[in-house]
């Protein structure tokens, strides 16, 4: 049985980071937005598309993308530059659900 979020609701996740600036990456997400700062690929069976978050440190972002790598309580966190990517590098962090869709 799928669980179901509620609002407010806390997870950790395996967090990485990505720009449009990445080799092999376009700059276009699943949804058809552009790859920016304020979106996140997420594993749409853990966290749906349309789903908005808060993250610590980064702010408000949208699932709008989904990646071959992005499995499980992973995300991949979007950022205009690559100094922003390598900035955030790789971490565990508690993120919180502000709505489903």
């Amino acid at each position: 049985p799928k669980e179901e979020y509620q609002l407010g609701r806390s997870m950790w996740v395996h967090a990485s980071a990505y720009s449009a600036y990445d080799p092999g990456c376009g700059n276009r997400t699943a949804t058809g937005t552009l790859v920016r700062h304020g979106e996140i690929a997420v594993d749409p069976a853990v966290i749906p598309l349309g789903t908005r978050v808060y993250i610590p440190g980064y702010g408000e972002a949208v699932a709008e993308d989904i990646g071959s790598s992005i499995r499980g309580n992973k995300i991949d966190v979007a950022f205009d530059s690559l100094e922003e990517v390598m900035q955030f590098g790789r971490q565990e962090i508690e993120i919180f659900i502000l709505d489903q869709y």
